[in-house]
Order: structure tokens, then C-alpha cells, then sequence
């Protein structure tokens, strides 16, 4: 058996429905499912070709077009979908802490309230597994509103706008094809390699693709390390019973193992259906229902030790049925199911501009737009985790009992009412610390028939009635804590939205 590999890079936008109908708000793929690169080849061959060299081409199985998965820039290994076995907790981040259900007992970790966690299941992005870090990969995609052409009138034809969701030129895609004849070689890849067109409105401007010989790493299976065997789903999933209908459920046989159970408590499957478009006959195939991408067997009782990627179920020269046994990414770190690897923040792979903007007026405009907005998402993120943290309202404190309310009772909004005010006169972050905590005042003191001078505080928080509504729950402490993290840059824009929401929140009265 021989393994080709390839690169796909999207030329233009490109459109892979995740639903056929044509009605409603379509939403597009976020991979190109392996059938769209049987189709290329299809479209190159069949009519060259006899009808037994076409059998073994396209319909006997002997040939697996993979789906291509993103790639990560500075990265050359194939992403997968996370799997969904991987939970994190209500108000986290994955980033901060992932647990894998199959090693995790809820009664065993408890919250800061001394109730059991509750956690929420991944389902969505692509990402490299490697060195026990799990990167990223980005997949930006664009939205377009169209009309319909009428060619009796050459103009719109009326109502018949619709929307097109689609993935952005320039990203890059890594696919394998599986050949067992080797004589096949050759011809797959002159048919495959080179310019294509993939999805729908090729006659548009959509789907045009460059597709070449590209080298990339893969997860792979590995031998039996615990009590059970972890089958993870690199692709989706097609299974028959032995009446020929599909099913949820397959069997031990079906899953590649030769004995076992399937331990369905442990185990996360996710499904999906769709009808698919057959071009050549310009007709609906029979619907394709199965398990989507990222599902996790676990198996217990199976006696096998040695394990190699393969291809189980039906439909597998369209690029379904690809499993990976006991991949490293479904291990624990020991912790009451603690995932292995750490989930890196999508944040972190963004790549700043470093060339020089200067001396062209729009790009200098440019380079202040990109300023301004990285400061505001800055900014409201600031803001929005302290108004979740102390001024949660009655269902957030009910959901989470660690969050606070201490901003928000109903004479408090006065008070950030004036902090807006002294924030919107301040033009500097130390003119505004110097009104609200360290602002002093001379005074004339005469006692005992001498005068002096003496100063005491005069800033907003720390005198008068505003001062002992301050220290009261250590508001002050937690407020300067917000403060001592801003900049020159962004002081006055934080002090001034984070009043204006706290102000809200304490008109409400924590309802």
C-alpha cells in the first residue's frame, strides 16, 4: 500500500456546504471532506479508462481519498478535530484546563463552593497535536449575500436574494491518499496535481484550489497503555447493520478489534446527516448518516495490544471511516483525568505586522485603526472579566456560587457614576489616579493658639461617604488591582467603560 500526500491551497474562496438545501442560512465546512479530491480525479480518468481500471479507481474501497484538515503556519503536521471526549469547566477557558471524560470522576473534583464541577464539551476547531501542546489552526471564513440572475430581463431576478458562507483564499489544507494497487500511482497523481475546482458556484468565482506533493506528519495509533482501548474518529463514520440500514451502533468487528465491549458511558459520539449532490447524475445520493469527526470509542475487555491507523465502516474511498487507536492526546496527566496536553490559546498564533507603516498617509491610518482596535478588545476584555468576577447577577451567582456580587446594590451606581465623570476630565492615567486615590488638600489646623498646616486626603475613594463605602468588602483593594494593570494608553477608556457597566448592573440590582 502506498500513502500520497498533498497540500491544498484555496486560489479563491471556496464553498462546502454542511447541508445540501438550498433554504435558510448555510453554514460552510471547516474541512474539505475527501470526496471533493475523488471527484477531481473522477473527472480527469473516468472516460480514459476501462471499466475494470475504474471500479478499482472509484468504487472497490482500494483507493482513500482522506479530508484535508488546516494546516498551522510554521507547522508541518496535519490537524484533527478536537476530540470530544475533552471537557473544561463552566467559565473557563480550555486553555486554562481540560479533562478527558473517559478518566474524569466528578465527585472527586469539587469547586471553590464545594460542589461537584460542571463542564462543557469541546466540539469545534482543528488542532496539531505535538510535544504535549495542543496549536491552533485558524480557519477565517467569509460571508456573501448573492441574487439570482434573470436572463429575460438581464438584470437581478427579484426575490431571489441568498447567502454564501466560505472559506478564505489562502489557507492550507494537508490530505493523504491511500493506494493499494501501485500501479495506480501515476495516474492519481497527474490527475490530481495542478489547478482545480472544489465545492459549489465553481462557474463563479468560488473554488478554485492548487493541489501539490507536500511532506507532513500524522497522529498515529499506539499500543494498549491502560484498561481500555480509545478509538478516536480522524474522519466520519458510516456503519451498516446486517440488514444493510444504517446505524449508530456498530459492533466490535466493525470498530477493527477482534473482542471487547463498548463502554457507551464513557465514551462521546456526535452525529450528522446530509443528503449528497451527485453532479455527474444531477441528483441527491442516498443520505449519508453516521458519526461525525472527533468521536471517541472506548473499549473495554479488548485483549489486542498492537495497533495501526486504518479504515473501518463504509464509504471509505470517499474519505470516510479513518480511526486512530489510543492516540497520545486521549492519555491523562495523572489528575483525576487532566488531559495530557495543554490547549494553546488561537490568540497566540496571530502574527502582528513588524514591517514600517510610516510615510504613506493611508498607511499610517491603517496602522492607527490596528492600534485602536487591539487596545479596544483589550480594554472590554478587562472590563467584562472583572464585571463577571464581582458584580455577577442572581441566575450568574446560582450558576456559579464562586462569583461575587459585592458593585451590586442599588445606591452603589452613584458612585460610578462620579468615577465616570472624573475618568471622562482625566487625559491621563495619573491624573485619574491622583483624583481617586491620591489626591491631598492643605488644611489650617489652630490648636492651642498655633496654627499649622496639614494635609489630608481628598481623593474620591479615600475620604468622606464614598470612603467607607469603598473599604467595605475590600472594594477599593480589588478596584485598584483593575486599575494597576492599565496603561497610559488605555486607562481613560477602561475606567470609563467599566463605570458605565458596573452602573448598569447596580441599577438592576443584581436582577
Amino acid at each position: 500500500m502506498r500513502t500520497l500526500q498533498f497540500k491544498c491551497t484555496l486560489k479563491t474562496d471556496v464553498i462546502l456546504n454542511v447541508k445540501s438545501a438550498t433554504e435558510g442560512n448555510n453554514e460552510t465546512l471547516d474541512f474539505i471532506p475527501g470526496n471533493n479530491f475523488l471527484g477531481v480525479v473522477a473527472g480527469n480518468l473516468y472516460n480514459g479508462i476501462s471499466s475494470d481500471e475504474a471500479m478499482t479507481l472509484f468504487h472497490s474501497g482500494k483507493v482513500r481519498f482522506g479530508d484535508a484538515h488546516p494546516s498551522i503556519s510554521g507547522n508541518n503536521q496535519r490537524s484533527l478535530r478536537i476530540p470530544a471526549s475533552m471537557f473544561y469547566p463552566k467559565m473557563k477557558k480550555v486553555t486554562d484546563i481540560c479533562y478527558l471524560h473517559h478518566f474524569y470522576e466528578r465527585d472527586k473534583d469539587k469547586n471553590d463552593n464545594g460542589g461537584p464541577q460542571q463542564l462543557k464539551q469541546c466540539r469545534s476547531g482543528f488542532y496539531a497535536f505535538a510535544d504535549n501542546e495542543a496549536t491552533p489552526a485558524q480557519i477565517e471564513k467569509s460571508f456573501a449575500i448573492k441574487s439570482a440572475y434573470d436572463r429575460e430581463k438581464r438584470r437581478s431576478k427579484d426575490e431571489a436574494m441568498y447567502g454564501y458562507e466560505s472559506l478564505d483564499k489562502g489557507a492550507e489544507f494537508y490530505f493523504s491518499v491511500e493506494v493499494d494497487d501501485d500501479g495506480m500511482v501515476s495516474k492519481i497523481e497527474e490527475a490530481i496535481k495542478g489547478i482545480k475546482r472544489i465545492g459549489r458556484s465553481r462557474t463563479a468565482q468560488y473554488g478554485l484550489v492548487e493541489i501539490e506533493e507536500c511532506d507532513f506528519k500524522e497522529s498515529e495509533s499506539r499500543r494498549k497503555t491502560g484498561d481500555f482501548v480509545t478509538i478516536y474518529a480522524d474522519s466520519r463514520l458510516i456503519f451498516l447493520d446486517d440488514n444493510g440500514n444504517l446505524t449508530f451502533r456498530p459492533s466490535i468487528t466493525q470498530l477493527g478489534l477482534t473482542n471487547g465491549e463498548i463502554c457507551w458511558e464513557k465514551s462521546q459520539i456526535r452525529t450528522f446527516q446530509y443528503a449528497p449532490w451527485n453532479f455527474k447524475r444531477q441528483c441527491y445520493d442516498t443520505d449519508r448518516c453516521g458519526i461525525e469527526k472527533g468521536s471517541v470509542f472506548v473499549i473495554k475487555g479488548c485483549t489486542d495490544t498492537n495497533f495501526s491507523s486504518k479504515h473501518i465502516g463504509s464509504y471509505q474511498n470517499e474519505g470516510f471511516g479513518k480511526v486512530i487507536y489510543n492516540p497520545d492526546f486521549l492519555e491523562e496527566k495523572g489528575e483525576n483525568g487532566k488531559a495530557l496536553y495543554a490547549i494553546k490559546d488561537a490568540n497566540e498564533q496571530k502574527q502582528e505586522w513588524k514591517g514600517n507603516l510610516e510615510g504613506d498617509v493611508l498607511l499610517e491610518y491603517l496602522a492607527r485603526q490596528i492600534k485602536e482596535s487591539s487596545q479596544e478588545a483589550s480594554v472590554y476584555k478587562m472590563v467584562n472579566e472583572f464585571v463577571r468576577k464581582y458584580a455577577a447577577t442572581v441566575e450568574e451567582k446560582k450558576e456559579d456560587p464562586s462569583r461575587m456580587n459585592i458593585f451590586t446594590s442599588e445606591n452603589f451606581a452613584s458612585q460610578w457614576g462620579t468615577i465616570r465623570s472624573i475618568a471622562m476630565q482625566s487625559k491621563t492615567k495619573n491624573d485619574l489616579e491622583i483624583e481617586l486615590f491620591t489626591k491631598t488638600m492643605e488644611k489650617s489646623i489652630t490648636k492651642n493658639g498655633e496654627t499649622k498646616k496639614v494635609k489630608i486626603d481628598n481623593a474620591y475613594l479615600t475620604h468622606g461617604v464614598a470612603k467607607d463605602k469603598w473599604e467595605e468588602k475590600g472594594r477599593i483593594n480589588k478596584f485598584k488591582n483593575f486599575f494597576e494593570g492599565l496603561t497610559d494608553e488605555n486607562a481613560q477608556t477602561a475606567i470609563i467603560n467599566l463605570a458605565a457597566q458596573m452602573a448598569k448592573r447596580c441599577r438592576n440590582n443584581g436582577k
